[in-house]
């Protein structure tokens, strides 16, 4: 269901999905990351705070193919109310802990926060798996829940838009091929002089 409902990494990296979770190698550590991966952006920690049960969920069905011995949710403690969700709704589960982490970039970045996490560093050409690591993003957790629970394959993602020259910073639900030009204009933004829109990093 993963794998048809066209889930890949929603961190930024887009690696797909079901080729990290098919793996022969055991799996010590399932790393949830909820780290946002760059400055201004905020669409994990506001799916964390509006979604937190159908995540949960993810993280649930992750276990399930996976059974790692451990579970760690690695998140900036700039994301109070981020950080409160998931700490009363992985309460009961004992092998899941939530990490809080002090804001320093680019800890979002998976081979830095597995370092961060587990204290393993993985060598260049190497997959975490090989270090019996496996890491998955809030919103692909997100995305697996809704394909395998609601049969809906992955056909938007939260996205955060926003800049000085935006009169409503805000995170929106986008449909994959939506226009950045139409995002902007929700968006209210009146660019000027100011010609550069950076996507991502």
């Amino acid at each position: 269901k993963i794998a048809q409902a066209g889930i890949s990494g929603m961190g930024g990296a887009g690696f797909p999905s079901h080729i990290k979770l098919n793996t022969a190698a055991s799996i010590k550590y399932l790393i949830i990351n909820a780290a946002e991966c760059e400055p201004y952006i905020t669409a994990d920690d506001l799916l964390i705070r509006e979604q937190c049960a159908a995540i949960l969920d993810g993280i649930k069905i992750l276990d399930h193919i996976l059974n790692p011995a451990f579970i760690l949710i690695g998140i900036e403690e700039n994301k109070p109310e981020a950080i409160k969700a998931l700490k009363n709704a992985t309460k009961a589960i004992d092998k899941i802990k939530v990490c809080v982490l002090p804001v320093i970039y680019p800890t979002g970045g998976e081979k830095q926060l597995i370092q961060v996490l587990t204290g393993k560093e993985v060598p260049s050409g190497t997959l975490p798996s090989a270090l019996g690591i496996v890491m998955h993003n809030i919103g692909t957790c997100f995305a697996i829940a809704d394909a395998v629970i609601n049969d809906i394959p992955l056909i938007k993602r939260v996205v955060t838009v926003t800049g000085k020259s935006v009169a409503k910073p805000q995170n929106v639900w986008a449909l994959l091929g939506t226009p950045v030009q139409f995002l902007l204009q929700q968006s209210g933004c009146h660019q000027g002089n100011k010609k550069h829109i950076i996507m991502g990093g």
